[in-house]
């Protein structure tokens, strides 16, 4: 299944509920290589024609903070010219410019002469990392100069999801409407709780739980939907990765996430985030974190066994307890083995998705006979949101409503998957008859049979 390239023309932002108008800083353009320089002038006159207000200083309240930046030339590859310096260049802005280190409003520009566009999926990925580790940014926008003094070929706007779309038409209104919509998504990573001592110790330590999640993992990564954990070391010397791990805990990678909803607990449980050093591929009991069925607007509250300090959740899980309030619920009861089966006159209530996984792989065919395939709405929202943001939970809520596995009773599939904008997939299991005791093996089974999926590449659609 591939995802259909969005018409020529451009959507109208402003019409989205989403959109807002942003309050936009651009700095260091003045030290810009010259294709760059002009190109800061076009992106900030598209800021402006768009309603936004572009200004010259700011003290922590503006939604994007540009900063430009130059990238020797030389014979070496991309990657190996990307500049470091201590403090980064991203930490440094932030603090002269009062935005939290880290902070999704930071963009790095840079001017290069290589046209990303042309590379394979992992090298602009390896790059961008790079790129962000050395500089501490989010995302970063790769301008590709042209033949022509001042002209641009093309740009690549970088996300640490491992998104690299490039445009070649238009290109300061598309990069302006990315920006914007990166922009417009809210931070909600950081509204999160821990609730002391809400499970009893007896409970956690008698749940087949972290057993059923770890035994998942480890199959993703035989399967390639996990990949290696990656260290910050990685990308950037050894003198910035203990600064990093010291001052901001920035460690590793680790990318994907799995869950499942307990009707025991009456709550969401989920890998915890690769930040706590884990390995999602060999998860230890202590590895995943129990997470309250909260409503999507309130703080995510991490409900601690008794006596253990959990890890933080993934961060998907708050776009996962966005979509698990947008389906039905079911009843399930107790099996003989111990299990839970969908029963009409269950004795607990439950979300109708039972468990899901999330991998940072580019699927090329799905077998709709044995899993749904729900398409991006890219009329309400044309570019996709970075994980972490409450749009991205609105985005997820909204794919759901539109399955039809989900919603008609006399659709039988067990499974839902959809592709995410930029950085891979959301697959699903769904409380009906016929699906397997064991959560996500079914559906891993359908990953390993009625899934054609590439973990080296991943749609850009423009």
């Amino acid at each position: 299944m591939t995802v259909a390239p969005l018409a020529s023309a451009l959507p109208d932002l402003t019409g989205l509920p989403w959109w807002r108008p942003c309050l936009v800083q651009v700095v260091g353009a003045e030290h810009a290589a010259p294709t760059l320089a002009a190109f800061v002038r076009q992106l900030v006159a598209a800021f402006e024609e768009q309603g936004h207000t572009v200004v010259e200083t700011s003290h922590g309240d503006v939604d994007l903070l540009l900063v430009a930046t130059r990238v020797p030339q030389g014979p070496a590859p991309l990657r190996e010219r990307l500049p470091e310096q201590v403090p980064p260049l991203a930490v440094a802005a932030c603090q002269e410019h009062g935005l939290r280190v880290g902070s999704r409003q930071v963009v790095v520009l840079a001017e290069v002469p290589e046209r990303l566009s042309g590379l394979p999926h992992e090298e602009v990925v390896a790059t961008a990392r790079t790129a962000m580790a050395r500089m501490a940014a989010p995302k970063v926008l790769f301008v590709s100069r042209g033949e022509q003094p001042g002209e641009v070929a093309e740009a690549t706007l970088c996300t640490l999801e491992g998104g690299h779309p490039t445009e070649t038409e238009r290109i300061p209104d598309r990069m302006r409407d990315r920006l914007v919509t990166a922009a417009c998504a809210r931070e909600v990573a950081d509204a999160c709780e821990v609730v002391p001592d809400a499970v009893p110790a007896r409970v956690w330590d008698a749940s087949p739980v972290p057993g059923q999640l770890a035994r998942a993992g480890r199959i993703m990564g035989e399967l390639n939907l996990l990949p290696e954990p990656v260290d910050i070391g990685r990308y950037v010397s050894s003198e910035l990765a203990r600064m990093y791990e010291a001052y901001m805990g920035w460690k590793r990678l680790s990318e994907g996430m799995l869950f499942l909803v307990d009707p025991e607990l009456d709550a969401l449980v989920v890998s915890a985030s690769g930040s706590w050093v884990v390995d999602k591929r060999t998860l230890g009991r202590n590895d995943v974190t129990i997470v309250a069925l909260d409503p999507p607007d309130s703080p995510l509250r991490v409900l601690a066994p008794e006596g253990c300090r959990p890890l933080g959740p993934s961060v998907e899980a708050w776009e996962v307890r966005a979509f698990l309030h947008a389906v039905p619920k079911v009843r399930v009861s107790r099996t003989t083995s111990g299990g839970w089966e969908p029963r009409p006159d269950g004795e607990r209530e439950v979300p109708l998705i039972r468990a899901g996984i999330h991998a940072h792989v580019g699927v090329e065919r799905a077998d709709a006979a044995h899993i749904e395939t729900v398409p991006p709405d890219r009329e309400r929202y044309p570019y996709g949101f970075g994980c972490g943001t409450d749009l991205m939970g609105k985005v997820a809520a909204d794919t759901v409503h539109r399955s039809r596995a989900v919603h008609d009773a006399d659709d039988a599939r067990l499974y839902v998957r959809w592709p995410m904008l930029y950085h891979g997939e959301m697959a699903v299991e769904l409380w009906k008859p016929g699906l397997p005791a064991e959560p996500l093996s079914g559906l891993l089974d359908v990953f390993a049979g009625s899934v054609v999926f590439r973990p080296d590449h991943i749609e850009q659609p423009v």
